[in-house]
């Protein structure tokens, strides 16, 4: 298993300065005494360690500089300090070099929210999607910082796209994983907002769609992570009536 938050694998703090090469992707808390490492915010929120500068998409500074509520769930985030924002930012790609590999930023717009990176590295080919995907669990989708059921599958089919069997998917939350498991979570999320959807054409309400248990046949798998099934059903069908068209 590989986490991708820094600080947690257990590294001891008396571990030497050292120069810094894909292998912060396989041991995270090294990041931390490498010389010169890259820290990239892969989202509004948070940020993972993989340099001096911290990298983002660029976004409005009110989002990082207010409190925001993510429904559903009770999280809250901010306000941050300003030695927590980012010095270096994005429009939408950006290329960063790191000793022998290329790291690549890419946003494709609104997903987990409405600032994730999506980082592809070369040649070690590796993609370091956030929490885009979280394996196995079903996602957080952030409808208050612009996030969408619709953005993140976008996003999704953008990375299966640039990626081959080979590649390394690091998840936001849970184990790397391979290409088929990133295919097989976005046709799992496909299938639960295609139901979804032809719910809210019937004319149910929120509460009659959590009823219907759309996410059912994947709870098994997916259903116990931070976000229960019921608690996904409602973000999708509030993305989908507040926050995206349901004529995908």
């Amino acid at each position: 298993k590989i986490n991708t938050r820094p600080g947690q694998t257990g590294e001891s703090a008396t571990k030497r300065a050292e120069p810094c090469s894909i292998e912060i992707f396989q041991h995270p808390a090294r990041a931390m005494w490498c010389k010169d490492p890259i820290k990239i915010q892969y989202k509004e929120n948070e940020r993972r360690t993989v340099g001096g500068s911290v990298f983002r998409r660029r976004a409005r500074e009110s989002q990082l500089s207010s409190v925001q509520s993510v429904p559903f769930v009770g999280l809250r985030d901010g306000h941050y300090p300003p030695e927590a924002l980012p010095t270096v930012t994005y429009p939408s790609s950006m290329t960063l070099h790191q000793g022998p590999q290329q790291l690549i930023l890419v946003n494709y717009g609104p997903a987990h929210t409405d600032g994730d990176t999506v980082v592809y590295v070369s040649p070690a080919n590796v993609a370091v999607v956030g929490d885009i995907f979280s394996n196995h669990f079903y996602p957080i989708i952030d409808l208050a910082s612009g996030g969408s059921i619709d953005g993140v599958i976008h996003s999704l089919d953008e990375i299966l796209a640039r990626t081959d069997e080979q590649t390394k998917i690091v998840p936001g939350h849970g184990p790397v994983a391979t290409r088929a498991n990133l295919e097989e979570y976005r046709d799992m999320l496909v299938q639960v907002r295609q139901r979804i959807v032809d719910l809210i054409a019937a004319g149910k309400t929120i509460d009659e769609a959590v009823a219907a248990a759309p996410t059912r046949e994947f709870d098994a798998k997916w259903g116990s992570g931070y976000v229960p099934p019921n608690v996904f059903t409602k973000m999708v069908f509030s993305s989908l009536t507040y926050g995206g068209s349901t004529g995908r």
